[in-house]
């Protein structure tokens, strides 16, 4: 009941190897590096509430912004593990008048997961050490 709550009382979510809710696992999937910042890129400017602020191939990430339901910025990381074995992590703050956003951030990160998973081979979750 605790957990629950906490995820109601927050403004912000990220996504990391070894986090305790399988959902919010680092998600791996089968392709290349550009293939996945492509179809990445592809989902936010397919979305006329995102705007794309910046894309750094070198360093494997992709910051833009959300308009709809809230206003929120989102930073996603993309890191080849191994050869077609490519890690993607989200970071998500929403901006609120409140001290939590009821939930809105950890949405965005879900969906984000679901629709990626549509687009690329998706392998699993928390491979870091397999």
């Amino acid at each position: 009941m605790l957990k629950k709550m906490r995820t109601f009382l927050t403004n912000s979510a990220e996504t990391r190897e070894n986090h305790n809710d399988p959902e919010f696992q680092t998600h791996y999937f089968k392709a290349r590096q550009a293939d996945v910042m492509k179809a990445i890129s592809g989902i936010i400017q397919k979305k006329p509430s995102c705007r794309l602020l910046g894309i750094s191939e070198e360093r494997g990430e992709i910051a833009f912004e959300m308009t709809k339901p809230r206003k929120s910025f989102v930073v996603i990381t993309v890191i080849t593990v191994k050869p077609f074995r490519v890690a993607v992590d989200l970071n998500v703050s929403t901006e609120t008048s409140l001290p939590f956003d009821f939930g809105n951030s950890k949405k965005i990160i879900s969906n984000f997961y679901r629709e990626l998973k549509e687009e690329l081979e998706f392998i699993g979750t928390s491979l870091a050490e397999k």
